[in-house]
């Protein structure tokens, strides 16, 4: 205690000699004319305090007497404490960067030589728009694969569809051969029909069994009369059912042949479209389209079936280009950076004990202002807030992203990223000028009444230019006051010296 009073001394007699002189100059220049030296005010501050100017409770905060008279000279000035929600802002040093969901590093996806460069630095692209042209071996290739595939499924699709017809009207003339129908019908219902060689098989064989038939139903008769032998007559008849039998092998033997070619086919056409399907997605997979792949006639097209064209993936700017005529390229190698710079990302390093306040961003709007054009402010939407703490910095990201459609912002610009009040509960809060310390301590001077006013041990929260948030220690209503707070300090550690 001892230790701690001397200090105090040491402190308060530095502090209430300068309180002294500056009050005895400031005084001198404000007091009204002299009067008799009996009646004539003073300044000076004694060493010790009468009761009615100094009053400590044992468990409460100090006060002191200031008188009234000697506001004006001390330029005591008052507030009164009000609760409002605390009008924060946040300030940020950020930078512009490219939006990175519209940017594109562009490869080459085959091996060749550049034919054609239609593109400069900074030049504006539209989306499908060629940008390079390159001369590829493995492009040519491809092309004609798919165009001898193409023939290749021409051909069997021609041949297919004959198979399927002959294989039809065999059917169909078998149908009528079971049916046991006569020639004159079957040779007009089929006489204009495709069947190959079944049509001869079959009618041959046919014609055979009818005659054979018509033999022995001539003789039977004959046979039972007499007029021929009975020998005849059975052989007439071993020759109907030979002829029967070879007729029925012969149904079912063609029967199944034509079927048979006709399922062959349809697989070999399946096969072949396979093989063109093959060849048309190993061309898509390089970014052809159909529309690439409909005309693909190499006595039509020449040298430009081997071409492979770069396209913009979408609309934007030209930002790096490394590439020039005549230069080899593969995958290996960037050649084009496209970015879309109508949007920009606005980037932020926040520290960790501004967490609280990114997570009340929501979809709130920052502001984005930039020296290089101090008369505007842009708008920004936070998507982004970072998941880690930088372990060097202490900080996390914030990225936002903001309109950009007149090109103002440019990537690499520095700016300042302000972050407004999103916190609407009302506090307690004073003027910064308020606040006094001692010790360590913070603590306001509180009129409360007349001369008296009174120390009163504040804890202190967030701040906003000159307003601080009030914790403990003040309510809405009291009157603290915000200058010439010096000359009660002084007071105060005067009356400590007293004691």
């Amino acid at each position: 205690m001892k230790t701690s009073k001397l200090r105090l001394i040491q402190i308060g007699g530095t502090v209430v000699a300068t309180s002294v002189l500056i009050a005895g100059v400031v005084y001198s220049q404000h007091a009204p004319p002299a009067k008799p030296a009996a009646t004539a005010p003073t300044v000076t501050v004694n060493a010790t305090l009468t009761s009615q100017q100094k009053t400590t409770s044992p468990n409460g905060p100090t006060r002191i007497v200031f008188p009234q008279s000697k506001w004006t000279a001390a330029d005591v000035r008052m507030e009164t404490i009000q609760t409002s929600p605390l009008n924060q802002q946040f300030k940020f040093t950020g930078k512009v960067s490219l939006n990175e969901d519209r940017l594109a590093h562009i490869f080459s996806l085959v091996e060749g030589r550049v034919d054609e460069v239609r593109v400069r630095l900074s030049q504006q692209v539209k989306q499908g728009e060629t940008l390079v042209i390159i001369q590829s071996k493995e492009v040519g290739l491809g092309m004609l694969q798919l165009f001898q595939d193409r023939l290749k499924l021409s051909f069997a699709e021609v041949k297919d569809r004959w198979t399927q017809e002959v294989a039809t009207n065999t059917l169909a003339l078998i149908e009528r051969i079971r049916a046991e129908a006569t020639i004159d019908e079957i040779e007009q219902k089929f006489k204009d029909r495709t069947m190959g060689d079944y049509r001869e098989k079959l009618m041959t064989a046919y014609v055979n069994h009818l005659t054979a038939d018509l033999h022995w139903k001539r003789l039977s008769p004959l046979s039972k009369d007499g007029a021929v032998s009975g020998r005849q007559a059975m052989e007439a008849e071993s020759s109907r059912d030979a002829s029967r039998a070879v007729l029925q092998s012969l149904l079912e033997q063609v029967s199944q042949d034509a079927r048979q070619a006709a399922q062959l086919s349809s697989q070999t056409i399946k096969e072949f479209q396979t093989t063109v399907a093959v060849s048309e997605a190993n061309l898509k997979i390089l970014g052809f389209k159909d529309s690439d792949l409909k005309n693909i006639d190499p006595t039509q097209r020449g040298e430009s079936l081997a071409h492979y064209n770069i396209t913009a993936p979408f609309d934007g700017t030209v930002i790096a280009k490394d590439v020039v005529l005549l230069e080899r390229v593969g995958p290996e190698n960037q050649i084009l950076t496209i970015a879309d710079l109508s949007s920009v990302w606005i980037t932020a390093d926040v520290f960790e004990t501004q967490l609280p306040l990114l997570a009340k961003i929501g979809d709130k709007p920052i502001r984005v202002r930039s020296d290089a054009w101090p008369d505007q402010v842009f708008e920004a939407h936070v998507f982004s807030t970072g998941e880690v703490v930088q372990e060097t910095t202490r900080t996390v990201a914030l990225r936002a992203i903001a309109e950009n459609t007149k090109g103002i912002l440019k990537p690499g610009m520095f700016v300042t990223v302000e972050v407004p009040n999103i916190d609407n509960a009302s506090v307690v809060q004073a003027p910064t000028s308020a606040l006094q310390e001692n010790e360590g301590q913070a603590f306001v001077f509180v009129h409360i009444g007349e001369d008296q006013f009174e120390q009163r041990i504040v804890t202190t929260g967030r701040r906003s230019n000159d307003l601080i948030e009030i914790k403990s220690g003040l309510k809405a209503g009291e009157k603290v006051v915000t200058r010439g707070g010096f000359a009660l300090k002084s007071k105060l550690l005067e009356s400590l010296l007293a004691e």
